[in-house]
């Protein structure tokens, strides 16, 4: 005897406008609690220059055959990776944990390349001056404003200008954040 399914719109979350961002089936809607959804950033926001960017999206609850969900990261295309760093280049990558100003701790993974082939020296301080500008950026800013200016390229632009100090800098880009702990809800006294 086959299972009935029903079909749900799963709509983005509130920071992105709540649009409807694709349509899943489910024999009960307690299996989508936890699914996770991946939206190109050119659906949701029109930017054709940043279609590369992949979001993800969990769903949280259902209501009726709609699904609210959360963001829980992005992804860049491999693609768009591989083409970064080109021969006589210098790839560099970090990894880091930051922490929010509303307590949100999100890991992010940035890619840059220094235009020529250069000595550990100077690509752990180019290390170093990116790791501490991500670290800034997200102290000073709120979660929802921290990922919204690194897709939209803002953090990017500022970490090439003032990386370009040290040494010549190519392309950088954020290739990946995951959410790793929601702000915590305050609680009622």
């Amino acid at each position: 005897m086959a299972v009935k399914k029903q079909w749900y719109e799963v709509y983005s979350p509130k920071e992105f406008g709540e649009k409807v961002v694709g349509e899943t089936p489910a024999s009960d809607p307690k299996q989508l609690i936890g699914r996770t959804i991946e939206v190109s950033f050119m659906e949701i926001s029109r930017d054709f220059s940043r279609f590369y960017i992949k979001m993800l999206f969990q769903i949280t609850d259902v209501d009726g055959t709609k699904a609210r969900t959360k963001f829980v990261g992005h992804d860049t295309m491999y693609e768009r990776v591989y083409r970064l760093v080109q021969r006589h280049m210098r790839r560099v990558d970090v990894v880091q944990d930051v922490e929010t100003k509303d307590g949100t701790k999100i890991r992010v993974k940035t890619i840059f390349a220094l235009v020529r082939r250069v000595n550990t020296s100077i690509k752990e301080d180019a290390r170093h001056l990116v790791k501490g500008i991500i670290d800034q950026a997200a102290k000073e800013s709120n979660s929802e404003d921290f990922i919204s200016m690194i897709l939209k390229g803002d953090l990017q632009k500022d970490i090439r200008r003032d990386c370009s100090k040290i040494y010549p800098t190519g392309n950088i880009e954020i290739r990946k954040t995951e959410i790793q702990q929601q702000k915590k809800a305050k609680a009622a006294t």
